[in-house]
């Protein structure tokens, strides 16, 4: 008997040391993974991995602030841009579930401020970016905003409310567009009665036990262990950059890597609501179009493969911090790598520790990067228009949805327009009466008493002229 349970135990000393020496492994190559960002004078990463809903590993690359000289920790805290849209999902699935919305309600019997389209919009439009609704953070950048500007959210409710067209017909085609989350914080905050920082707080991170996240509407707020926002400077270096706007819903989650764990494991042990697996099925559910095609965007995710594995997941990006969650379901494994620099490696690095840690289970091979997509549709031929010409068309054109006036010059062979503190936005002539920006693919076309400018997905914004030069 001694010598059964003698070689029991050895066999399980075995078993145990070659597990051991397998994490310490892994760890040693998710250093590999962010090495680059693993110094003292620059930002970096924190990054966490769960297996079965339990973290098991944590570790800080790089600064949390460069001016004070403070590491980045396990529980530092970033702003998660966009990887914040499913819990502004989740709050309006808790307000369905008590009976006081409904996902398919008009967003006009809550937002009574924006136009009526003469179509309607429903809260899934928003959840699933079908809406329509023109992108809220390029409409303020063609009125010159410039990602440091303060923008209130009463503000930012005006905008939108001036948008007098929809990008195209509700539900006839996705669009990613910020708008649709920000309408759905405000939205939660009038149903509720609270203010979105709060309802998130007590019907979310407070029962899955999130102490360390909280919304940013507030930018006077003090947050402890804050990473700060870097951007990398066209000289080299580093730069700081804090953020002035107080939207939330689309973005402005302070979290932490811990607590993004917490919120994975409800993923895999649901306890939110009053019927939490329901609530879940609800949030992966994949949208659908007019036609019947399906989405990979759900409500705050999205839902796709990776190397032939389910996966759901979701990243966030604005100049100063880059983030990404990639959760693998039947696996039951996730990972979280946020960062406090623009651009940073955050979604690289997620598949990257994925395919660590769930090596030898992928059923294809190494993921082949896509070559960047080229528009279908070349730039128009550029035309030598007459001095004249320009002349005529140099002035100071207002738009009513943008709230702001353009001035129009002539440098060289181009019209040159500025707006606000934005840098010159310079645009030569093409066919007709078109005159187009390369460089930031943005048309205005002249006729009548102004013209129409047309930028990526934002089409059919107004000019009038108020003024000759």
């Amino acid at each position: 008997m001694k010598t059964i349970n003698l070689a029991a135990a050895l066999t399980a000393t075995i078993l145990c040391a070659n597990v051991a020496a397998a994490d310490v492994d892994r760890t040693q190559q998710v250093d590999q993974v962010l090495k680059d960002w693993a110094r003292t004078d620059g930002p970096g990463c924190a990054v966490e991995v769960s297996q079965d809903g339990n973290i098991v590993l944590e570790r800080g690359y790089g600064m949390a602030d460069l001016e004070q000289g403070v590491a980045i920790r396990p529980d530092t805290v970033f702003n998660i841009a966009s990887l914040s849209k499913q819990f502004t999902a989740v709050s309006l699935l808790l307000l369905q579930e008590q009976g006081k919305l409904s996902l398919d309600d008009d967003v006009r019997k809550y937002v009574s401020e924006l136009p009526d389209y003469g179509r309607r919009i429903t809260l899934r439009h928003l959840a699933n970016h079908t809406s329509g609704i023109r992108d809220l953070p390029s409409v303020l950048a063609l009125a010159g905003w410039n990602w440091l500007d303060a923008v209130p959210q009463q503000y930012a409710l005006e905008v939108l409310a001036r948008q007098k067209h929809l990008n195209f017909e509700p539900g006839s085609q996705y669009s990613y567009s910020n708008s649709g989350y920000y309408l759905m914080a405000v939205i939660v905050e009038r149903v509720s009665g609270q203010r979105f920082s709060e309802f998130t707080r007590d019907h979310i991170f407070q029962p899955l036990g999130m102490l360390h996240s909280r919304f940013y509407d507030d930018r006077r707020m003090i947050m402890k262990s804050r990473a700060i926002g870097h951007v990398k400077l066209p000289g080299g270096g580093f730069g700081v950059w804090r953020p002035t706007y107080e939207i939330v819903g689309d973005g402005a989650l302070l979290t932490t890597v811990q607590d993004m764990a917490l919120w994975d494991r409800n993923f895999l042990y649901p306890k939110l609501g009053r019927n939490p697996q329901q609530l879940l099925a609800d949030m992966t559910q994949a949208g659908v179009l007019n036609d019947g095609k399906k989405l990979e965007y759900a409500l705050g995710l999205v839902i796709e493969k990776y190397r032939g594995l389910p996966t759901v997941g979701h990243g966030g990006s604005v100049p100063g911090y880059n983030t990404y969650m990639l959760r693998f379901p039947e696996q039951k494994f996730a990972t979280t790598i946020l960062c406090n620099v623009g651009g940073g490696p955050a979604r690289v690095a997620a598949k990257a520790i994925a395919d660590i840690y769930l090596d030898g289970k992928f059923p294809e091979g190494p993921e082949v990067p896509k070559p960047r997509e080229q528009p279908n549709v070349p730039p128009p031929a550029q035309r030598q228009p007459a001095v004249a010409e320009l002349k005529k068309l140099a002035g100071t054109y207002y738009s009513e949805e943008l709230g702001v006036s353009y001035t129009l010059s002539v440098v060289g062979e181009a019209l040159q327009a500025v707006v606000g503190y934005q840098p010159p936005l310079t645009l030569y002539a093409v066919e007709g009466q078109r005159f187009y920006s390369k460089q930031h693919d943005v048309t205005l076309t002249f006729g009548g008493k102004g013209f129409v400018l047309g930028a990526d997905e934002i089409q059919g914004l107004k000019f009038e002229r108020t003024s000759r030069r």
